[in-house]
C-alpha cells in the first residue's frame, strides 16, 4: 500500500475515482455525479494545487500503481478558525474495503495536519445512514459532537449527517 498527497498530474485518475465514488455512494457526499462530471479537467488539476499547500488538498491510496482510495482536507478560514481542519471525501474502492487502505488515508491527512504545527482539531461529517463509517471514524479516535437533522438533500430525499471531531 502506497500513500501519498496528491498533485495535479494525478487530476486524471482522481477525477475517476472521484466519480466512482459519487456514483456508486451517492447518499455520502455533499455533491453529485451529475454535478461533477462536467466539471473541466483544469479544475481537477487547481484541486490538486502544490498552490493550496496547508489550505485544502487530497491523499489518494495506489495499490499497483492505481488509486484505489481518496481523502481530503481543508483548514477553515477566519483568524479564530484556522486551528481547525475538516477531512472530507473519504472514499475507498470496494475491492480494497478491509485491508486498511481507509485507516492509512485517515493517517497519512491526520499527520499532515497535524505536522502543520497550528492545527489542534480536525472534524468530518458523516452521513448518519452509515453506521459503518461512524463505527471506523470512532476507531480511528473521533467523537461524536453533534447531529445535524436534514443536513443533505437529494430531490425530496433528505440526509442527517453526525459531526465528529479529533483534538490532536
Amino acid at each position: 500500500m502506497d500513500i501519498r498527497k496528491l498533485g495535479p498530474e494525478d487530476a486524471e485518475a482522481f477525477a475517476a475515482v472521484r466519480l466512482e465514488a459519487l456514483k456508486n455512494d451517492p447518499d455520502a457526499f455533499g455533491s453529485t455525479y451529475g454535478y461533477e462530471k462536467n466539471r473541466p479537467m483544469e479544475e481537477w488539476r487547481a484541486r490538486l494545487s502544490p498552490a493550496n499547500e496547508g489550505e485544502n488538498g487530497y491523499f489518494g491510496a495506489f495499490a499497483d500503481g492505481e488509486i484505489v482510495g481518496t481523502i481530503g482536507y481543508f483548514r477553515h478560514k477566519g483568524t479564530k478558525a484556522r486551528h481547525k481542519a475538516a477531512i472530507v471525501s473519504m472514499y475507498v474502492r470496494q475491492d480494497h474495503r478491509g485491508t486498511g487502505m481507509a485507516a492509512g488515508l485517515m493517517q497519512a491527512a491526520l499527520e499532515y495536519l497535524k505536522g502543520l504545527g497550528d492545527i489542534d482539531q480536525v472534524q468530518l461529517a458523516v452521513v448518519s445512514s452509515n453506521p459503518a463509517a461512524v463505527r471506523f471514524y470512532e476507531k480511528m479516535g473521533f467523537q461524536v459532537y453533534g447531529q445535524e437533522k436534514r443536513a443533505l438533500k437529494a430531490g425530496d430525499r433528505f440526509f442527517d449527517e453526525t459531526h465528529m471531531y479529533l483534538l490532536l
